[in-house]
């Protein structure tokens, strides 16, 4: 799904600020069907396996495809990045490691 296209099941309301929480992040994912569990706590990349969808310090939200050591971060244009000096502070795998090597393999 493109970021638009996941950015409008996000009921922002009136604000003309587009701040997310991780209730909207998980509602998006349920409504997609993507089985989700409670964000794991973290403050190191190496941590953090498969395909997840990280809250970093700063109250921001990025996809990080740890398997091919992949950033995405919303707040840049271009990208996908291959570092980032943004600290995790938690995390939810929305891929599992396993699932990610078979695809890939």
């Amino acid at each position: 799904m493109s970021y638009d296209e996941v950015a409008a099941m996000i009921d922002w309301g009136d604000k003309s600020a587009h701040y997310t929480t991780w209730n909207d992040l998980c509602g998006v994912l349920a409504e997609i069907g993507v089985p989700i569990e409670a964000p794991i706590k973290t403050s190191r990349w190496s941590d953090i396996q498969g395909v997840a969808i990280v809250h970093v310090q700063r109250d921001h939200f990025m996809l990080y495809d740890a398997e091919n050591g992949l950033f995405y971060d919303p707040a840049e244009m271009e990208g996908p990045g291959v570092a980032s000096d943004r600290v995790p502070t938690s995390y939810l795998t929305v891929v599992p490691s396993a699932l990610t090597t078979a695809k890939i393999g």
